[in-house]
């Protein structure tokens, strides 16, 4: 057997894999209440995207703090020699849609922004900050998957940032807990987008006043999607990681997979569509230098589907790029991730003294 087929065999368990988790939403999909919602309404919404410019011109939809947020240390308690931290601070993003704009503003819980620290405390450290997956979240899940411990081990401060509607933000009922990715919803879910952007970069602003000398940027699926946006509008970071990143939401579980309360005609279809990829990184230019880049993904990924990845790899000319064997869930050589994440923390400058700012 060459190696070549037992990749490709390899990729294809990793894929059946992501099959049967892909197979649950459609299997719920028809016990999923319909949208109170009516065709007039849904378009006017969409439509406001269009007339504002924001298809044609997305950067232009997305929008920054004026200033840093005001934070505060709401909770701590010892992290091995140094902290681990609650930052709370108040999101001052208002929807740009004006036909959502109260509905969204409703949900009192993701009106506050919250970073997770596991800080040093004895003198200015570099920091990597780590962006979470879809439905994620949790501060101890993200201390696994992020492997908080090896980096603070490093000498580094790590911190987590937390997404819209996850974790405290979140609305506390199950049926809402997924409430920031909707395919019968591309309004919610562009302004789900941006407001992330929004207190993503506000993020940064905090940690800068905390004493970070320099932040760099990680995170995973979801959080890959959004490492990368933030890169297409920012350069804030030190550098820009993306773990099986997701890249394209309209596929596999994009807006056709919905259930709406009225017929979908293809002149609407292709409106939907475009509105959802209002957000895609494919639509917009690095902000970083293509070295301080970083892509690790599955060959046979199918929940973020490799095809964008690798596009995205040749469009923003990411040099720095690692595809491995297996799907999003099963990777038959994780090693080489880990491999590849140490050796580009190193080359960035973010080992060696272990971050101390002198």
């Amino acid at each position: 057997m060459t190696i070549g087929t037992k990749e490709r065999l390899l990729d294809s368990t990793g894929s059946f894999v992501d099959r049967i988790f892909l197979a649950a939403p459609r299997v719920i999909s028809p016990f999923k209440p319909v949208r109170k919602i009516s065709r007039e309404e849904y378009e006017k919404q969409i439509d406001f995207y269009f007339k504002e410019g924001y298809v044609d011109d997305p950067a232009s939809f997305f929008s920054f703090p004026a200033e840093r947020p005001s934070y505060e240390v709401a909770e701590r308690k010892p992290y091995r020699e140094g902290e681990y931290q609650v930052i709370s601070y108040q999101s001052a993003y208002t929807a740009k849609n004006p036909f959502i704009r109260d509905a969204y503003r409703s949900f009192a819980n993701n009106r506050t922004g919250y970073i997770i620290r596991w800080v040093h405390g004895d003198r200015p450290r570099k920091t990597v900050l780590c962006h979470h997956g879809y439905m994620l979240g949790e501060p101890e899940q993200a201390r696994a998957m992020f492997r908080v411990d090896t980096l603070f081990s490093m000498g580094l401060d790590v911190a987590l940032f937390i997404a819209p509607f996850h974790w405290r933000r979140g609305t506390g009922t199950f049926r809402d807990r997924g409430i920031y990715l909707q395919p019968d919803d591309v309004v919610m879910t562009a302004e789900c987008a941006g407001q992330a952007m929004h207190d993503l970069y506000g993020a940064f602003l905090i940690l800068a006043d905390l004493g970070s000398p320099s932040t760099g940027l990680i995170g995973a699926s979801l959080g890959g999607y959004n490492t990368a946006l933030f890169t297409g509008l920012a350069g804030i970071h030190a550098f820009a990681a993306m773990m099986v990143p997701a890249v394209n939401f309209n596929r596999p579980l994009g807006p056709d997979t919905a259930k709406h309360p009225f017929p979908i005609d293809e002149r609407l279809r292709g409106k939907i569509h475009r509105v959802y990829e209002l957000h895609s990184p494919l639509h917009l230019e690095p902000r970083l230098p293509a070295d301080r880049m970083l892509v690790v993904a599955s060959r046979g990924d199918l929940v973020c589907p490799f095809k964008y990845v690798r596009e995205l790899c040749d469009t923003w000319k990411i040099t720095r790029r690692h595809f491995l064997t297996g799907g999003h869930w099963l990777v038959f050589n994780r090693r080489e991730r880990g491999r590849a994440w140490y050796s580009f923390l190193a080359d960035m400058g973010f080992t060696g003294n272990g971050g101390i700012q002198a």
